[in-house]
């Protein structure tokens, strides 16, 4: 889920705002302390999950000619690549 920075500041806003009427946390600073906590954590997976990416394009890349020669779709198989990756790193897309 490959967010831009407008949308993951929208989302952190919404969680913060959800998670206070909840009464799940109580303002202690400036609530748009805690919406950039949240921003910055999805800026951490935006990131990881540019890298894993980048991983499975090289891995593809070296497996091209067999991908090829076996007719493999291959938005498939970078899906189906990209997840093992990624459950091999321990990240949850």
């Amino acid at each position: 889920m490959a967010l831009n920075e407008k949308e993951i500041t929208f989302v952190a806003d919404k969680i913060v705002n959800i998670m206070i009427k909840k009464g799940l946390v109580q303002l202690k600073k400036d609530k748009m302390v805690i919406v950039d906590f949240v921003r910055k954590i999805f800026e951490q997976d935006v990131l990881k999950e540019k890298e894993l990416d980048q991983k499975t394009l090289i891995y593809i890349e070296n497996y091209a000619e067999q991908i090829k020669q076996e007719n493999i779709d291959k938005t498939k198989f970078f899906q189906m690549m990209k997840r093992k990756i990624a459950e091999k790193e321990g990240f949850v897309l």
